[in-house]
């Protein structure tokens, strides 16, 4: 039960998409797609202000809001889209989960916002319009899982890039644990150390030297005395 749990578990957690379309690498796909977000909503900006071009946001809310408040929603909306695109483009370029995550939460908001307000409208607008706006959703979870592709290959990167740091910090505590453990026992063997003679000792060894050269004479003359 634990190794089937273990496993689902590592299926949800590291699941990840390798390709991008089926064509190409995640992280690439990504930057296109960002880049090309950005041209969208800067394309989208340009119309709403000069009124070149309708977008989708702008034929949406004009159904249902009067024409003095249809400028300022769709500018702020683009405005925020851009935004986070460029900060897609930055954790790409930099690796940052933090800011992938950020613009997934971004991603989640825009889907929540953008079916809430659709759902309002959808029998007042035509086919194509509402077909535009299921596609659009769907391409933004098919994003966050892009996204999320990309965060757990960086984890997985990160963790492979950790793991002979870790076995090099551990084959170095056991050197350093072995060498503590020979310079103790070597402390231990250690002799003791030779002492000292002291001033006292010095002047009994210099009394006795005294008292050997004073005694060897008279020996020498009483035995000479005997031979005489």
């Amino acid at each position: 039960m634990g190794k089937t749990f273990d496993y689902i578990k590592h299926l949800v957690v590291d699941f990840k998409l390798d390709w991008c379309c089926w064509i190409i690498p995640v992280r690439i796909g990504l930057t296109v797609i960002g880049y090309f977000n950005i041209f969208l909503a800067s394309i989208s900006l340009i119309g709403v202000a000069d009124d070149s071009f309708t977008p989708i946001l702008v034929q949406v809310q004009a159904m249902i809001l009067d024409d003095n408040a249809t400028k300022p929603a769709p500018v702020i909306a683009y405005c925020m889209e851009l935004a986070f695109n460029i900060v897609l483009i930055c954790a790409l370029y930099r690796k940052d989960i933090p800011l992938m995550r950020v613009y997934m939460k971004y991603c989640i908001a825009a889907i929540i916002a953008s079916f809430m307000f659709y759902s309002m409208v959808v029998p007042a607008i035509g086919a194509i319009v509402s077909t535009a706006m299921v596609l659009s959703i769907i391409f933004q979870i098919y994003i966050i899982i892009l996204v999320r592709s990309i965060i757990v290959e960086i984890r997985l990167e990160q963790k492979r890039q950790q793991l002979p740091t870790f076995v090099m910090s551990t084959l170095i505590q056991e050197e350093k644990e072995k060498e503590k453990t020979e310079t103790d026992k070597v402390e231990v063997d250690v002799e003791a150390p030779v002492p000292v003679e002291t001033e006292v000792d010095e002047e009994k060894k210099l009394e006795v030297e005294v008292e050997t050269v004073e005694e060897q004479p008279k020996e020498v003359t009483f035995e000479t005395v005997q031979v005489k």
